[in-house]
């Protein structure tokens, strides 16, 4: 993937040690899950690798036909990591980081709690990182215009008490003098065995 596209490797690894971040407060000593969210984080958009360039790279909005092929790409990847047979809540996450707390989200509509916690986060920390990131159709936001426009998705996008968490530590973070989006401190190392079940 990061020959492919170092763009989106370099956003997996910044989603990575956020997630780690939100994870560690919002899991409550689930050492299992921490894990799995530490795994998971720099394979989110693994799913893309059966995306084409062009449509990922695309200078333009999507076309409606084009956003349903680039939205496959949580199934898909829920799907390659199923197929390595590891177990645990890793496929689960990978899958469902694109639903959406009232239901309206992909790829299988789930709300509230039935989505996984793991993806819960993910989701939160994936848009922020995109929102702040330069891409081909757009510039950067800027952080507090970014958590405006993640607060104001709370209880339709987000999970509101995961919300909470995050907007703690990614404020904590900042006034910590961290970069949020580009040189966080390094997260801490996780076997990806520990995310296997038990």
């Amino acid at each position: 993937m990061a020959l492919r596209d170092p763009a989106t490797a370099e956003h997996a690894l910044r989603v990575q040690r956020l997630a780690d971040a939100v994870a560690q407060e919002a899991c409550l000593g689930d050492e299992l899950l921490i894990a799995a969210i530490h795994a998971a984080a720099p394979l989110h958009d693994i799913g893309k690798l059966a995306i084409p360039d062009c449509l990922l790279h695309k200078p333009g909005p999507l076309s409606p036909e084009e956003y349903e092929l680039v939205k496959r790409h949580a199934g898909l990847g829920g799907e390659i990591l199923d197929g390595l047979e590891l177990g645990g809540p890793l496929a689960p996450i990978v899958r469902h980081h694109h639903e959406n707390w009232d239901g309206s989200g992909y790829p299988d509509a789930l709300s509230a709690q039935t989505i996984p916690m793991g993806a819960r986060i993910l989701a939160i920390v994936d848009c922020y990182d995109a929102l702040t990131s330069e891409r081909p159709y757009r510039e950067p936001m800027s952080h507090g215009r970014a958590v405006d426009l993640i607060v104001s998705r709370r209880a339709t996008m987000y999970d509101p008490a995961i919300l909470d968490v995050f907007v703690r530590v990614v404020q904590r973070l900042r006034s910590s003098d961290a970069v949020v989006t580009r040189n966080m401190l390094a997260a801490p190392s996780f076997r990806l065995h520990a995310v296997r079940a038990r």
